[in-house]
């Protein structure tokens, strides 16, 4: 009972939370109006504290954190500029469908104008993140925060996962408590269970139906089926119907390269050309972690119009975007296991042909990618397709690669070998700069076992730079690689083919690999090109002892045609 409880401050009261919903990791930069939250976490030995040195960057690891393990990422930043400065990763987040709990100071309840860290509207925070997550919460009392904090959890990782933001006002401005000076006896806090919609079982009979009486039935997968880690049924079930499966540019990994059925992704600016040929082959597509109303189903039409589809949409809930007999909302692992399920001893024959024709189209493309980089391999600066080759050499199968926004993640799109979800992270729709290097801290911090690289242009890793220290720092030893061009390499592209030259995108690049030194990693810069692979070996055994920025001499080649 509340009477028998120890009376807590507000921020002892959030750290409970964190401590009962079993968070592992906390993502912070300090501020004043959260000092009361650090103090109560100071005494939760079960939560790992990480101080990053720039506000983006917490956001953006809790994004990585809850990719990574399927757990929400939580994130702790002060009022006003440490909201306003982490919102990057919270849209990230919410495009993502990657689960969050962001946790904010906030200016007193009833602040003056002006406040310290207020504007007018001391509610202005609270709405500017109401339109970039599932969920927000103002909490006005103290005895409010177990059960707003349980409900946060909840949403976050209930349905379509999502980010949701919390803010506790101070209680004055300069105060050092949170909503009131007194201790209060709260209630005890109770986690709330994760809800998810389950398929119903005449949809499933009817979907079996159509898919085994269908001529050439494809799979096609969104990030819904890595976020609720349905990667295996999503591969039984293309064997059973011997069916190919593309997917979503933002959910590739989705099943590893060297699957007899991998046939490639679609995107709105360039689709796989495996893709493309199964999607002008098949007479029945069965969307599965996807998203009716969203810019994937769009791209998904566009390649193949006028053709059946079957969605079973990635949603809290069936909404007016799902229309149709055709258009159900499920849980993806639910849904494929419930029709793995119901196939049960069904199999479509054996397609020895289309198995054959995918091997070899697959074979054609990594020779086009080969032929592409060919010409290239003396080329100083050195090319980019020439990099993307020596990384696939040196890295492992289990190895992750977090790529940045802009010309290197267009390069490892087309050249990276895919074996999970990890083999290439990218931010997503929201295709925020500077996603690389707090994700990879992260996932070295989570998989301290596996390879972990991060990659990045010059220009996107200077908006993250500050936080290569707390790489340093907390042991996370990374190879972090820089294709230094000395310009917004894919903007500076952009312009040229548009008008045939290029403002304001070029600037001066420091030295990364002395700047590294610097910071507690090793730097090594390459300018010849048959040095990057012995340069990617020596990183990679250098990340026993510390983190590692390989710095490599770029040019501005065109994207391979394949």
């Amino acid at each position: 009972m509340s009477s028998q409880r120890k009376a807590m401050h507000a921020g002892e009261a959030v750290a409970e939370a964190l401590q009962e919903e079993g968070v592992g990791t906390v993502y912070s930069v300090p501020g004043s109006h959260i000092h009361p939250i650090y103090d109560g976490l100071s005494r939760v030995k079960s939560v790992r504290f990480v101080t990053c040195k720039q506000e983006p960057n917490t956001s953006l690891m809790a994004d990585a954190y809850g990719r990574l393990t399927g757990k929400p990422g939580v994130c702790v930043v002060t009022a006003g500029p440490g909201c306003v400065n982490s919102m990057a990763g919270v849209a990230q987040a919410y495009g993502a469908a990657s689960p969050m709990v962001h946790i904010s100071g906030a200016v007193p309840l009833k602040a003056d104008l002006e406040a310290f860290h207020g504007v007018d509207d001391p509610a202005f925070v609270n709405e500017m993140f109401k339109k970039i997550t599932k969920w927000t919460a103002r909490v006005e009392r103290i005895e409010d925060i177990p059960e707003v904090m349980a409900k946060a959890f909840h949403i976050a990782r209930s349905g379509r996962p999502g980010p949701v933001h919390v803010e506790l006002p101070r209680l004055a401005d300069y105060s050092e408590y949170v909503l009131q000076k007194e201790p209060a006896a709260l209630p005890a806090y109770k986690p709330l269970p994760t809800v998810v919609a389950s398929p119903d079982a005449r949809d499933v009979d009817r979907f079996a139906k159509q898919l085994m009486n269908a001529r050439s039935p494809v799979i096609a997968a969104g990030k819904g089926v890595i976020r609720r880690g349905a990667l295996q049924e999503l591969s039984q079930l293309s064997l059973k119907l011997q069916a190919p499966v593309i997917c979503a540019q933002d959910a590739i990994g989705v099943i590893p390269e060297d699957h007899p059925f991998f046939a490639g992704h679609f995107s709105p600016l360039s689709n796989h050309p495996l893709c493309v040929e199964v999607l002008q082959q098949t007479d029945l597509i069965l969307g599965v972690g996807l998203r009716a109303g969203a810019a994937e189903l769009t791209d998904l039409k566009s390649c193949a119009p006028e053709r059946n589809v079957i969605l079973v949409g990635f949603d809290d809930a069936a909404n007016a975007r799902y229309e149709g007999e055709n258009q159900r909302v499920a849980d993806p692992r639910l849904f494929l296991a419930a029709l793995l399920e119901r196939l049960g001893n069904d199999q479509r024959p054996h397609d020895e042909a289309r198995l054959a024709r995918l091997a070899e189209r697959k074979l054609a493309v990594r020779d086009a990618l080969a032929a592409h980089s060919a010409p290239h391999r003396n080329d100083k600066p050195i090319h980019p397709g020439v990099l993307m080759e020596a990384m696939n050499a040196v890295l492992d199968k289990n190895a992750v690669v977090a790529s940045d926004v802009g010309n290197c993640q267009m390069w490892a799109r087309a050249y990276r070998r895919i074996a999970t979800p990890e083999s290439f992270m990218q931010s997503g729709v929201w295709n925020a700069m500077s996603y690389g290097l707090p994700t990879a801290i992260v996932a070295k911090m989570e998989f301290p076992g596996r390879q972990v690289v991060a990659l990045a242009g010059d220009g996107a890793f200077l908006m993250t730079i500050g936080d290569l220290p707390t790489a340093a720092e907390y042991g996370a030893n990374i190879v972090m690689i820089i294709l230094n061009d000395g310009a917004f390499g894919q903007t500076y592209m952009q312009q040229s083919n548009i008008y045939g030259h290029t403002y304001g995108t070029a600037f001066r690049s420091p030295n990364f690999a002395d700047i590294a030194k610097a910071c507690g990693a090793e730097g090594i810069r390459v300018t010849e090109p048959g040095d990057i692979e012995g340069a990617l070996r020596q990183a990679l055994a250098t990340t026993k002892d510390r983190p590692v920025l390989v710095e490599v001499m770029v040019g501005r080649g065109s994207y391979p045609k394949l």
